[in-house]
């Protein structure tokens, strides 16, 4: 019988902030994990030349928390996996099936609208490595805790030898680094002037650790864990996530200049509203999903009961020339 377990979400401030309790009990290969989620809150707040919205309707610069609880209610929440952040399953030991979204995974829609000459929206500024866990700083950051666990095993938990974990072996586990985040940009049906095709939308997946050697799909960490404790072997994915390990810079000269647009997610389409000063809105719509990946090298029974922070910032900025 699977164990259940909870994942609370809290409000912070800033740029579209979610607060992640999550006991990731075992790895995806051995039991699977079920999360319950009491409650959500997010309050968004992107400047006065951004401005966000949870129904393509009512736009402010700050979105309050109770429109997100309304929206997402109470919910479980599975470690599951995807190769393209839109399209998910459940798996390991449990039967392979189609994820459900808000009941195994995290999924929301945004509309950004703007009336500036900026009109492509990125995800920014990931400073997971300036702010700690009882703090706050503006930015994108996933932290947590962690959690000191003895391994019952020893096992392989990174590439080299030095990375073997003897069994009684105290350490400090984060399941922060078990998150994953999908943008994926969707054709706006609030707008009769968004006419782009499928292959025209952004998609953009993002592993906040920023950590490749722990990533998808990896031979140790939780893999050869699991190899351990259950003398099983089980395949690896056969296709590979195709997750990006950092976001955009910008010219430090002019921040609204994109120097790259690897985290570009979004391109803002002319609209027929505008503001009282006649000005036209420019506006897109994003999907957002946040997953526990079920193949990361850190999704197994060291981080149960670990408590992590989520952060989003976005930005609107001019796109870099390719």
């Amino acid at each position: 019988m699977r164990k259940s377990r909870k994942i609370f979400i809290s409000i912070l401030t800033f740029t579209l902030s979610i607060l992640l309790l999550t006991t990731v009990t075992f790895a995806w290969i051995n039991l699977g994990t079920i999360s319950n989620i009491d409650g959500l809150g997010i309050t968004a707040s992107s400047g006065s030349e951004l401005e966000i919205s949870i129904d393509g309707e009512n736009y402010s610069s700050e979105l309050p928390s109770i429109l997100i609880q309304d929206l997402i209610g109470e919910m479980k929440l599975y470690d599951v996996t995807t190769l393209d952040g839109i399209n998910f399953q459940t798996g390991g030991f449990r039967d392979v099936a189609d994820a459900i979204p808000n009941e195994h995974y995290l999924t929301f829609d945004l509309w950004f609208r703007t009336i500036k000459n900026e009109k492509n929206l990125y995800l920014i500024n990931n400073v997971k490595d300036l702010v700690t866990f009882d703090s706050n700083m503006p930015g994108t950051y996933v932290i947590s805790r962690g959690v000191f666990w003895v391994a019952p095993v020893s096992f392989l938990n990174g590439p080299n030898v030095q990375d073997l974990v003897e069994k009684g072996d105290l350490g400090v586990y984060y399941g922060s680094d078990t998150i994953r985040i999908s943008v994926i940009e969707l054709n706006d049906d609030t707008n009769p002037m968004d006419l782009r095709t499928e292959d025209e939308l952004k998609r953009f997946i993002y592993d906040p650790s920023e950590n490749f050697d722990r990533g998808y799909g990896k031979l140790y960490g939780a893999y050869n864990y699991f190899f351990q404790t259950a003398q099983y072997w089980m395949d690896t994915p056969r296709e590979i996530q195709q997750a990006s390990y950092r976001l955009s810079e910008f010219d430090p000269n002019n921040p609204y200049q994109a120097l790259d647009n690897e985290s570009m997610v979004g391109q803002m389409i002319e609209t027929e509203d505008i503001n009282i000063d006649g000005k036209t809105y420019y506006r897109t719509k994003v999907r957002i999903n946040i997953w526990i990946e079920g193949w990361d090298a850190d999704t197994f029974d060291a981080v149960d009961k670990d408590v992590v922070k989520i952060q989003l910032q976005f930005k609107s900025a001019f796109p870099a020339e390719e």
